[in-house]
């Protein structure tokens, strides 16, 4: 139990960092760059996650599956072939779009040099996230954390170093110099150690496994990317970069839900598998009704202060985007609770109906988008969104229980629909109350509290 804590807080922690440098940080370059110059960052990044999924084939995501798949002294090895795979890949992508670096940057609308940054990032990206996933499926959560640290620094004081200096139009140049230097410092390294530890370039038995999991896995986070992102990107082009990066900070701020998500999960995933592995299905279920509790107060309790924290964190600028929020928060909230039929569906290795299901959401929700934006504003795009992860999460739930599982399946509606209920509750008291905010901060600390005496009686997080 107290592994368990432990490898819990430093997991939770380190992805914090990791994955929340855009949240922490926020305050602050708003101010810095201005809304125009932060929606451009922010459209450069959604870019550079695309091409960290396409260029790479995200062959981390099959570390977890290799835990499984193979004995502990084959894992060098394997991760060193797959990681020799994405460098493969990446290189004769990153040359293709090299040789119509022209073209290129006008589809984009981002000048040349942006181009060759996105590049860079790009790899950086999926090098530190590669050992970030491999520390935490080795359960080594102290190196976890001091990676998540040394980015998160390294990335700030960087950025204020380069930015500072810039006059106000072109300080988003720093910003995003800034960050593809530290990735890319930090990344190719990562790469060398993973390729050096395993000594394995090429393998065919391991890379035909990698592929058979990885491609639905490629068109899955490319859905799931375009499912998130994709409303800033229309919203820049449907209406104009002030309002896409007004929208952004607020999707951003909401955005520190998600990143308390991915930290949770990266936390319950690998013991979900070992459990699973082992077929103690009454603990899987435990520790999910522990996931769903925290996750379900941390996200009330998040909605119900957001109002104020909003205007106290951005300049005025940034705030009519704030009645978005809880709409946000709602989208993750439904994101979280698709985890659990698809992390089974990974377990039963059926990442295909994991793609398919997630291209299909995507699809409806770039439809959406273009039609209610153009009836709603900003807040088309919101709704548009969580309408979309609404019905992945009815598909997915669907086809997991009653097809794929059935009696074998943990997660009924039984398991995570009353959690459902009391969240849209809270979001129903929120978006009609807002001028009650103490009414909303007393509740928001009475069910803290309340989680804080559960968490304390069980003596586990998860």
């Amino acid at each position: 139990m107290k592994r368990q804590n432990r490898v819990a807080f430093f997991n939770i922690l380190s992805t914090l960092l990791l994955r929340g440098i855009s949240f922490i940080t926020m305050p602050l370059f708003t101010r810095l760059l201005g809304d125009s110059g932060y929606g451009v960052t922010q459209i450069y990044n959604t870019w550079v996650s695309v091409l960290a999924i396409v260029f790479t084939l995200q062959t981390q995501g099959t570390l977890v599956n290799a835990r499984v798949e193979y004995p502990e002294e084959e894992q060098a090895q394997y991760q060193s072939a797959v990681m020799g795979l994405s460098l493969l890949l990446f290189l004769t992508c990153a040359a293709a779009v090299l040789c119509f670096l022209g073209p290129v940057s006008a589809a984009l609308k981002l000048d040349r040099l942006l181009i060759v940054l996105m590049l860079l990032q790009a790899f950086g990206t999926y090098c530190v996230n590669f050992l970030n996933m491999k520390f935490v499926y080795e359960f080594k959560a102290g190196r976890n954390m001091v990676l998540s640290l040394v980015v998160t620094l390294v990335t700030l004081g960087l950025s204020l170093a380069l930015i500072l200096p810039m006059p106000q139009e072109q300080r988003y140049y720093g910003r995003i110099v800034a960050i593809a230097a530290t990735y890319s410092v930090l990344g190719i390294p990562a790469c060398i150690y993973i390729l050096a530890k395993g000594k394995t370039l090429v393998h065919r038995e391991y890379w035909k496994f990698c592929v058979g999991l990885a491609i639905p896995v490629v068109f899955y986070n490319l859905s799931d990317l375009i499912l998130g992102q994709s409303d800033k990107v229309m919203v820049q082009q449907m209406l104009d970069d002030a309002r896409a990066g007004r929208y952004s900070a607020a999707l951003t701020f909401g955005g520190v839900m998600f990143t308390i998500f991915g930290a949770l999960n990266n936390t319950w995933c690998p013991f979900f598998f070992e459990d699973m592995k082992q077929g103690d299905r009454e603990q899987v279920r435990q520790k999910a009704k522990n996931f769903l509790e925290l996750f379900t107060v941390l996200s009330m309790g998040f909605v119900l202060l957001v109002t104020e924290v909003y205007h106290v964190v951005v300049d005025q600028t940034f705030w009519d985007g704030t009645m978005l929020i809880p709409i946000f928060v709602s989208s993750y909230f439904l994101n979280f609770l698709c985890t659990f039929p698809i992390n089974y569906e990974y377990y039963r290795k059926r990442t295909k109906a994991v793609a398919v299901v997630t291209i299909g959401a995507s699809l409806l929700n770039l439809g959406l988008n273009y039609v209610l934006i153009r009836w709603m504003g900003m807040a088309g795009a919101a709704v548009a969104t969580m309408l979309s992860h609404g019905i992945q999460l009815g598909t997915h739930h669907v086809y997991t229980r009653y097809f794929l599982g059935k009696a074998d399946y943990p997660f009924g509606l039984g398991l995570w629909g009353k959690y459902a209920l009391a969240y849209f509750a809270v979001v129903a008291l929120v978006l009609l109350g807002q001028d009650a905010a103490l009414l909303r901060w007393c509740l928001g600390g009475a069910i803290g509290v309340w989680e804080l005496l559960r968490i304390r009686k069980r003596r586990v997080l998860i």
